[in-house]
């Protein structure tokens, strides 16, 4: 029986030894991983935020340009209400120069139906 006993021991101990090497393989992957993931951790913090400065001048260039625009279509919408009132006035100006011809092209046929009379009137010897 000595011998089973030394059968199992020696099995008891391998079955052991193999145990402590597995805890020891699975510990050392740990270390492992953590090694890794405190590199990417200092990687990550040594980077630097871009630098945004040049994007924030073309905003502000972007801005001012607006604001000339802005200024640029209020001076536009100006002139275009002082060209909205001369055009009116040229409208009615139009229309009250309308009744100024009908009124000229009636004098002028009374003229010409008074010059046919007088026309007349002459050419008769026997009107004088």
């Amino acid at each position: 029986m000595v011998k089973e006993k030394s059968k199992f021991n020696i099995k008891d101990q391998l079955a052991g030894i193999a145990a402590l090497i597995a805890a020891i393989v699975a510990i050392g992957g740990g270390f492992v991983k953590y090694g890794e993931i405190t590199t990417k951790l200092d990687a990550l913090s040594a980077q630097t935020a871009p630098d945004l400065t040049p994007l924030a001048a073309e905003i502000g260039n972007a801005k001012n340009g607006v604001a000339v625009n802005s200024t640029t279509i209020e001076v536009l919408e100006n002139e275009v209400e002082v060209i909205k009132t001369k055009l009116e006035g040229l409208v009615s100006s139009e229309a009250e120069n309308g009744k100024g011809v009908a009124i000229n092209e009636k004098e002028i046929q009374l003229l010409k139906v008074q010059i046919e009379e007088i026309k007349i009137s002459t050419s008769n010897p026997l009107a004088n």
